[in-house]
């Protein structure tokens, strides 16, 4: 995947993925709350293993996501991804995660034939959770999941946010 535009579906109770890759390939991939409440602590101990030792963790992790919020806000905004009938949808049953030197190389798998990877680097993961905590927020859903230090204001558009990956 290359872009991906977040939106909570309320008939299905999901978080939808609207996502497009390099050639241009579109997919819809649904997220369950129970798998995303699975993931989000993941993505943020990765985060938070790169405290520096001594400095307290939660001023370090909300000054580093301050600081890509506001990165975000001076570049051009991504196209929203559109998901349209002959757009392929599937459920995502599990998640993988693997270390990358920068970040996290995702791979998100439904049936056999569903399957899409992301490669995210630290400033994406930062921008994925932001993403994440305002489809909660537009769900109704506990945002307990969330660590303190991401803050309490809807950091961007909650319903159909995007994000450029690479």
């Amino acid at each position: 995947m290359q872009t991906f535009t977040a939106r909570y579906d309320a008939i299905e109770d999901r978080i939808c993925l609207n996502a497009v890759d390099a050639s241009g390939a579109k997919q819809a991939i649904y997220l369950t709350r129970r798998l995303m409440d699975q993931i989000i602590p993941v993505v943020v101990k990765h985060l938070e293993e790169k405290t520096p030792e001594g400095v307290p963790a939660d001023l370090v992790q909300s000054m580093t996501q301050e600081r890509v919020r506001l990165a975000r806000k001076s570049e051009p905004p991504a196209e929203p991804v559109q998901a349209d009938f002959e757009t392929p949808r599937w459920l995502c049953t599990t998640i993988q995660m693997q270390k990358q030197p920068a970040g996290l190389a995702v791979t998100l798998t439904g049936d056999a034939t569903c399957k899409a990877q992301i490669p995210l680097a630290d400033p994406h993961l930062r921008t994925v959770l932001d993403i994440f905590r305002n489809s909660y927020a537009k769900a109704g859903w506990d945002l307990r999941v969330f660590p303190d230090w991401l803050g309490s204001e809807q950091a961007g558009a909650g319903q159909g946010a995007q994000s450029r990956l690479n």
